[in-house]
């Protein structure tokens, strides 16, 4: 069974996906990091260069691959669930995990993360904490549909949510 964890950005979805993944002895892959291996740019080159169309049609080829493979927690984009296909693949697929945190934890871990500019290109004009208070609305009813489970990453360390997944996993 695959494990899909879902969630906005800086959510914990790498972090946790590597240890749990390790953990459990299962594969890990990341979509942006297939996404970025297989075009040999950047995300936000790419969607820079492409748009963001062109970047969703990739994740989605790359999220519905994983039908192929098994025993693999696969971290994927925050808007991944924007695609109806994809949420209903996610509703099915495996087990999924929306990370989510509030918006104070969110944006402190924005601004902390080194790679945040180079990977996480900016969804719309507006000014971060606009953009993602916007966006936290829009898709956290997509998350929460799609999801198995929900954990509240900035209450827990990485250690007890792992725990926490264990207990519930299936």
């Amino acid at each position: 069974m695959n494990i899909y964890l879902i969630g906005y950005r800086c959510t914990g979805k790498t972090t946790i996906g590597k240890i749990l993944a390790d953990y459990l002895h299962h594969d890990y892959l990341d979509v942006d990091q297939v996404i970025e291996q297989q075009t040999g740019s950047s995300i936000s080159d790419l969607v820079q260069t492409h748009g963001w169309e062109y970047f969703r049609r990739i994740e989605k080829e790359i999220l519905l691959k994983t039908r192929e493979i098994n025993d693999t927690v696969v971290s994927t984009g925050g808007g991944i669930v924007t695609d109806p296909e994809n949420l209903d693949f996610l509703t099915t697929a495996g087990y999924t995990i929306w990370l989510d945190a509030d918006i104070r934890t969110i944006l402190s871990r924005l601004n902390s993360d080194p790679v945040t500019f180079s990977s996480r290109p900016s969804l719309t004009d507006k000014n971060l904490i606009d953009e993602t208070e916007e966006f936290l609305n829009l898709r956290r009813p997509l998350y929460a549909k799609a999801a198995h489970l929900k954990i509240e990453t900035g209450l827990h360390t990485p250690e007890e949510i792992i725990a926490l997944i264990e207990r519930r996993l299936p």
